[in-house]
């Protein structure tokens, strides 16, 4: 009989979803299996998991996944078509780490890629949704199944990640925990990660290795032509900036 190693049972602890009756139940079934002395609150295994992980700050973290810069501040600006001095440096470094960790490093990955994020940031004016996100309380098909789930995890970042369960699966990827705290903490720390991690996610950039129209990326990215002409300025723009 095959036993299920270590690494595997995290995975089921990883990817464990209270609104998922099956998991539930399935996590009641281990319990009662367990010894009872490892359910006791004093366990050392229980002290061991509450205890605090010393995670890097999120600056630290994109400067140990930054790489190359591949972007300027002044092209990044030339593509907004606003002044450089509008831009932060910590934005430039979070924008290189996102196109580096996610191989957005060829001319037409880096042209849709920074042509669509413009449009849907109102060229990077907008980190996180405008509407109040009490559209999405209740949606158990995001994950928010607790209240105040709907504005604290409405969507954030230049693809905006809406939701608890994308949230916590954004969480998961970058190892960072503080991405739960919700939409403010993404919108200021991740606005270009969390949209290369929709990116990655969705095959955008095999798309793009296919000579697309903006209009066939438009169609991934919005599943629809919304904004078509904005972003197709936007990708001329990139295609001047981007040589």
């Amino acid at each position: 009989m095959t036993r299920i190693s270590p690494e595997k049972f995290l995975d089921f602890i990883t990817f464990f979803r209270k609104e998922n009756p099956h998991h539930v139940q399935a996590m009641k079934a281990f319990a009662a299996q367990v010894n009872p002395a490892l359910m006791e609150d004093t366990a050392a295994w229980v002290i061991q998991f509450r205890t605090p992980l010393q995670t890097p700050a999120p600056a630290q973290v994109v400067a140990q996944a930054s790489g190359a810069q591949l972007i300027t501040k002044q092209q990044l600006a030339s593509i907004w078509i606003c002044s450089p001095d509008l831009i932060k440096d910590q934005e430039v470094t979070e924008m290189n780490a996102c196109l580096n960790r996610f191989a957005i490093t060829t001319r037409p990955r880096l042209c849709h890629f920074l042509s669509q994020t413009a449009h849907e940031s109102g060229g990077g004016r907008y980190k996180k949704e405008l509407a109040s996100g009490w559209d999405y309380e209740g949606r158990a098909d995001l994950g928010n199944t607790q209240p105040g789930d709907g504005p604290r995890f409405k969507g954030a970042g230049y693809i905006q990640l809406t939701g608890r369960a994308n949230y916590q699966d954004f969480a998961n990827f970058i190892k960072d925990p503080a991405v739960m705290q919700g939409v403010d903490y993404v919108a200021e720390h991740y606005p270009f990660t969390s949209a290369g991690f929709w990116w990655q996610n969705n095959g955008m950039n095999k798309l793009c290795d296919s000579n697309p129209t903006v209009q066939a990326v438009t169609l991934r990215v919005n599943g629809g032509t919304n904004g078509l002409a904005d972003r197709e300025m936007y990708y001329q723009r990139c295609l001047v900036a981007i040589p």
